[in-house]
């Protein structure tokens, strides 16, 4: 472990996981995380966003002078669905298009409690399949996501096969949250090692989001949904979250479907660890291997 990420997670743990232990209401919740919006670097001055709007969702596509015409991810933010947006993840948005060659179609899905489940996974899907009426092929896109993200990520890629859509080449996912019911071993396992998260802080997103629907609902914890026919995936998660377990029994279940899927446990690393790619030489590394990931798993037009 690099001496930033030591910094990092101790920073993390003073700060961060004592304010998540002690969230109370959407509002204050939104009013301390705003602050760390944009949180690192600032985005180059070769970034090219352009804004749209997709079914009513506002979306930001994020590319360079050379990135791939016919190519394309979409990606969803994490922030336990009651934050998170574009300022909040610029920064992992233009990396991976940087590193894999793709043009990321970033998606402001609408946020809980105002707008609960399945609202997201809506909009999630209705992104997707614009995508499919633009022309692109399925072998040429790919889905990503991180933390509850990671885990829309995969609820889309249920529901488009629910809706006989065709499947995107593959997905990546950092951290994803699978699993509402927060009943993974390491929810108490890592209790302590975590330097970020808790299972008050996962109740809590689970609870705006999903009020008193069940959390087994499969587009919301699609853990529990059947897993066969999915694409490719590559998975990171850090060995001291919480949210070690949701990866792990993830990447069982797509096996058992007969499914590929392939796990990379950072030790040490905190969650989404990616985000802090400007900060900690783990998260550029980790970064680097989505990327190339992608860019083997797309076939251009």
């Amino acid at each position: 472990m690099s001496i930033r990420a030591k910094f990092i997670n101790g920073l993390l743990r003073s700060t961060l996981k004592r304010q998540l232990l002690n969230i109370d209401d959407v509002d204050s919740f939104r009013k301390m995380m705003g602050g760390s919006a944009g949180f690192g670097p600032g985005i180059p001055a070769d970034v090219k966003v352009e804004s749209l709007e997709i079914s009513g969702v506002s979306c930001e596509w994020i590319s360079f002078a050379d990135s791939s015409a016919d190519r394309a991810m979409v990606y969803f933010h994490g922030g336990g669905y009651i934050v998170g947006g574009f300022d909040s993840h610029h920064g992992i948005a233009w990396r991976l298009a940087k590193a894999s060659g793709l043009k990321v179609l970033l998606v402001d899905y609408r946020l809980a409690p105002e707008n609960p489940f399945p609202a997201a996974v809506e909009d999630a899907t209705a992104c997707y399949r614009w995508l499919l009426d633009e022309g692109y092929l399925p072998e040429q896109l790919m889905i990503g996501g991180d933390s509850a993200g990671g885990g829309l990520a995969v609820a889309v890629l249920v529901n488009i096969k629910n809706l006989g859509l065709s499947q995107p080449s593959a997905a990546v996912l950092m951290s994803p949250w699978v699993d509402l019911t927060v009943s993974g071993d390491s929810m108490d396992g890592n209790a302590k090692a975590d330097p970020m998260l808790s299972r008050a802080a996962l109740e809590f997103f689970a609870k705006n989001y999903l009020g008193d629907l069940d959390r087994k609902a499969t587009l919301a914890s699609p853990l529990f949904a059947d897993l066969s026919g999915l694409p490719p995936m590559l998975i990171h998660v850090g060995s001291t979250e919480v949210l070690r377990s949701d990866a792990e029994r993830l990447v069982e279940k797509i096996k058992q479907a007969n499914g590929n899927a392939v796990l990379e446990i950072w030790p040490a690393m905190p969650h989404v660890f990616q985000l802090l790619a400007g900060w900690i030489p783990e998260g550029k590394d980790a970064v680097e291997k989505l990327g190339s990931f992608m860019r083997n798993r797309t076939t251009a037009g």
